[in-house]
């Protein structure tokens, strides 16, 4: 085992505690040798004694300033201006003075290394010396086997030590579920950090993960990505279980099959308007199906995509009687029979038959009701592909189909943790989100289907964690988002594009006014005009690092996907 002391010993010297300083933010005064060094974003640590122990405290550095008195003089500024410099005032008069957040402390206690707090504020002196990957390896011995690598520590190219913990109470696990939300603009790497992160997520067996995949991006990723799908497969051993459109069958009731006929244009044709009137033109069309003549027998819901079907139910629709037991008033009854003769039948046939397909059964599909029955378990991999990419030729699928598919899945899944929850304990199971800001806004919506999705969101949030349930969030707004689920998220990661107007004040208020972190999160560089490789930065809070338990923000630099991630990891 490498001692800290002598490796702490050997680090390069940047600068001391100065005057004022505090338990919150120290400031340090920079060495004359170091002020040419890029120092923002970078870890520093320096060596105290707390209560009787050697305790080594870590932190990153996130701002600059420098100041010369000398130079602020009138007279000096005005000789200044016409010199340009001033020898020996300018230049060797500048006083740099860093800010540095500890984010967390270590205590040596005979030979181990533990976890401690920031109890007093050292004294003036105290040398400061730049992190590296020596010290590192020192402070984090004992733990070696529960690190994961999503980065690097911010402007270096020192690894950034992640610890990745399943919910479950055995080994490498915190006993309970944590809720992640990550943010940042399109184009901010957050998609990628997320499929890395679900990557490290895996290394646990006992843990299962359920990934909601609107635009299909994840189930292209680990579908066509050979590199990422062998390790999953052969060194993690978990299926990669990618259940799109062409294995989703619907569970059938009367108000989802009206909720799906309304989300296309079958009634607009007709000249139906009016939800009332929806609704009983629904209960009709289910009675006629259901009805026994003698020509013909009932039609089962999985069966109404046939021609039968639709003929059946077509062929009432102008008879008074029909009209009559849907349409109170006469205008608009005459207004759908005038409309319905001048409709192609085989036309609204191909919307009937889009919609009702969905109930339909097919060759290895699975019904909603039964999926996460099906796939349920200890270290699973589901990837729900909602996008209309593998769509069966048969089914309509748009966005307002989508959203009723997705709170569908939504109410199985809370279902089913329950039941699961009451059977056997801990579920240890994280559930990915992708476009959440899509489905949970923090303003009401006139959209029904997003209310109910919001209201399911809310109240998962609010109960799962004990079920071992959680839930990650991937959104381009952090404002948008509902409050109730900002306000249970433990984990939280920012990439680019959060520093101004509405989403800077949302920032703010989360990191809890924590002024100069916003400021080095306000340096970040867009990703996108960046030369070269690009460089994807994010601040992160909450127990995601090893380096950083005090609640804090952390930085770093998201590894080059894949190539530099699996080399680190695997």
């Amino acid at each position: 085992m490498t001692d800290i002391k002598e490796v702490f010993d050997e680090a390069e010297n940047i600068g001391v505690i100065g005057s004022p300083s505090s338990t919150s933010e120290l400031n340090i005064d920079v060495l004359g040798t170091a002020v040419i060094r890029g120092l923002v974003g970078k870890f520093s640590l320096f060596n105290y004694i707390q209560d009787g122990l050697d305790h080594y405290a870590l932190g990153q550095i996130t701002e600059i300033t420098m100041q010369n008195v000398w130079t602020q003089d009138a007279t000096m500024r005005g000789i200044i201006r016409q010199k340009g410099r001033v020898d020996p005032i300018t230049e060797k008069q500048d006083i740099h003075t860093a800010k540095m957040i500890v984010s967390s402390v270590f205590a040596k206690n005979n030979n181990t290394i533990e976890p401690s707090l920031f109890g007093t504020v050292p004294s003036t002196g105290t040398p400061i010396r730049l992190f590296d990957e020596n010290i590192m390896n020192a402070l984090l011995v004992d733990f070696t086997e529960e690190l994961f690598y999503l980065g690097k520590t911010y402007g270096t190219n020192i690894k950034l030590p992640m610890w990745l913990k399943h919910f479950g109470s055995d080994k490498f696990g915190v006993g309970e579920a944590y809720h992640i939300g990550i943010f940042g603009k399109t184009g901010s790497g957050k998609s990628v950090l997320a499929k890395m992160m679900i990557t490290g997520y895996l290394r646990h067996k006992s843990m299962s993960i359920y990934i909601l995949d609107p635009q299909g991006e994840f189930s292209t990723e680990f579908s066509s990505n050979k590199e990422l799908r062998s390790i999953v497969e052969n060194q993690l051993k978990r299926d990669v279980n990618i259940i799109t459109l062409q294995n989703i069958t619907f569970d059938y009731n009367v108000i989802l099959l009206r909720k799906l006929l309304s989300a296309t244009n079958f009634f607009d044709k007709l000249s139906i308007w009016y939800n009332n009137h929806k609704v009983r033109f629904v209960n009709e069309f289910v009675l006629i199906l259901k009805s026994k003549g003698t020509l013909d027998d009932s039609i089962t819901p999985w069966n109404y995509y046939k021609r039968v079907a639709f003929d059946r139910i077509w062929k009432q629709i102008p008879t008074d009687q029909f009209l009559q037991k849907t349409i109170g008033t006469k205008n608009p009854r005459e207004r759908v029979k005038s409309t319905w003769q001048n409709l192609d039948p085989d036309e609204m046939y191909e919307i009937w038959k889009g919609i009702t397909s969905l109930f339909r059964y097919r060759e290895n599909s699975i019904r909603l009701s039964e999926l996460f029955k099906i796939v349920s378990g200890k270290g699973v991999l589901v990837i729900i592909d909602l996008s209309s990419r593998e769509k069966p030729e048969d089914i309509i699928w748009n966005d307002d189909i989508q959203l009723i598919a997705i709170q569908q899945i939504l109410s199985k899944i809370n279902d089913q943790a329950e039941e699961s929850f009451r059977e056997g304990g801990n579920l240890n199971s994280l559930v990915v989100i992708d476009e959440a800001h899509r489905l949970a806004p923090r303003e009401r919506t006139d959209d029904e289907d997003i209310e109910l999705i919001k209201s399911i969101f809310i109240d998962a949030v609010r109960t799962t964690r004990k079920f071992g349930l959680g839930w990650m969030f991937i959104s381009q707004t952090l404002s948008s988002l509902h409050r109730e689920i900002l306000n249970q998220i433990r984990i939280f990661i920012f990439g680019f594009g959060l520093a101004w107007g509405v989403e800077r004040q949302a920032l703010w208020e989360i990191i809890g006014g924590a002024t100069e972190a916003l400021k080095l999160y306000q340096n970040f560089r867009d990703p996108q005009s960046s030369f070269g490789k690009r460089e994807y930065p994010f601040m992160t809070i909450g127990p995601i690092s090893p380096l950083s338990f005090s609640g804090t923000p952390l930085f770093f630099n998201a590894l080059n996907y894949p190539d530099e991630f699996m080399n680190l990891n695997f």
